[in-house]
C-alpha cells in the first residue's frame, strides 16, 4: 500500500510545462470561452523506445480553480470481461457512479482511497448495480477483491470544465467562465502535465499537450489487506 501512497502523491503534484501551440480566435458564445486541442501520447515499444501511439483516446483535460454543481446524471463504471470501462472516469464533486456488473460471474468493487473509501459487496450480472456517490474532489483507485488485474481511476472534479481525448488526441472544452486557470492533462501510466491558461469571452484558445507513457501501476492488495493468490506485491519490497 505504501507504493500506491507514493503512487498518488506523484499524481497530485503536477508537473509544470510550457504551452505548445497556444492561441485564441473568436467564439460564437459571446459570454464564454472554449478550449480545445491536441494531446499525443508517447508509448513505449517492444525495444523500449518511446512513439507516438496510434490510439491517443482516454486522456482527460480538465481545469481547477472553481467549482460548479455535480450533474444529477449517473455515470456508470461498468464490469465486463474481468474489466473495468472505462479505465479512467472523470466526474464531479456530489456525483454518482452505477457499477453494474455485466459478466456472469461474481465480482466485488471496492476502494482504500483516503478520497472515497467503499465495498460494494459480491454481486454479478443478474443482480442490480450498485451506486456510490463522490462527494470529495481527488482520485479514487477501483478494483476487484477477486481479480487482481482490474483496475480503474475515478477522476473526481471540481467542476465540470473538462473534456476526454479522442482517438487523435482531440478535446474540446465548452462554455468555460472567463479567468485564469490551470489546466491538466492526464490519464493512467502517464505524469500529470499541467500549465497556466487565461480563457477569455467569446474566444476559442488552443493549447496542445504531450504525454507519455512511462509510469508503473503499482500492484495491489485484496481488501483486507491480504495478498490476492498467486499474485506477488512486489512493490512492497
Amino acid at each position: 500500500m505504501k507504493k500506491w501512497i507514493i503512487f498518488l502523491a506523484s499524481l497530485i503534484l503536477p508537473f509544470w510545462i510550457s504551452i505548445i501551440g497556444y492561441s485564441q480566435t473568436s467564439n460564437h458564445n459571446k459570454g464564454y470561452g472554449k478550449i480545445t486541442g491536441t494531446v499525443k501520447v508517447f508509448g513505449k515499444n517492444f525495444i523500449g523506445d518511446l512513439k507516438e501511439k496510434d490510439d491517443m483516446s482516454g486522456v482527460v483535460v480538465y481545469l481547477t480553480g472553481f467549482e460548479t454543481k455535480p450533474s444529477k446524471d449517473v455515470s456508470n463504471l461498468v464490469q465486463q470481461n474481468k474489466a473495468f470501462n472505462p479505465t479512467l472516469l472523470p466526474i464531479v464533486a456530489g456525483q454518482t457512479v452505477s457499477f453494474p456488473n455485466r459478466d456472469g460471474i461474481y465480482h466485488n468493487v471496492f476502494s482504500v482511497s483516503p478520497v472515497k473509501s467503499f465495498d460494494l459487496g459480491q454481486y454479478k450480472s443478474t443482480d442490480p448495480p450498485k451506486d456510490i456517490t463522490f462527494d470529495k474532489a481527488g482520485l479514487v483507485p477501483v478494483f476487484c477483491n477477486i481479480h487482481p488485474q482490474m483496475i480503474s481511476f475515478v477522476l473526481v472534479l471540481e467542476n465540470n470544465a473538462f473534456g476526454k481525448t479522442d482517438k487523435e488526441g482531440k478535446f474540446v472544452i465548452p462554455n468555460v467562465p472567463p479567468g485564469r486557470y490551470t489546466i491538466n492533462a492526464w490519464k493512467p501510466k502517464t505524469q500529470r502535465m499541467s500549465s497556466d491558461i487565461e480563457v477569455l469571452p467569446g474566444q476559442e484558445t488552443v493549447i496542445n499537450f504531450e504525454l507519455k507513457e512511462v509510469e508503473k501501476i503499482p500492484p495491489h492488495k485484496r481488501k483486507d489487506g491480504s495478498n490476492y493468490p498467486g499474485y506477488q506485491d512486489d512493490w512492497e519490497s
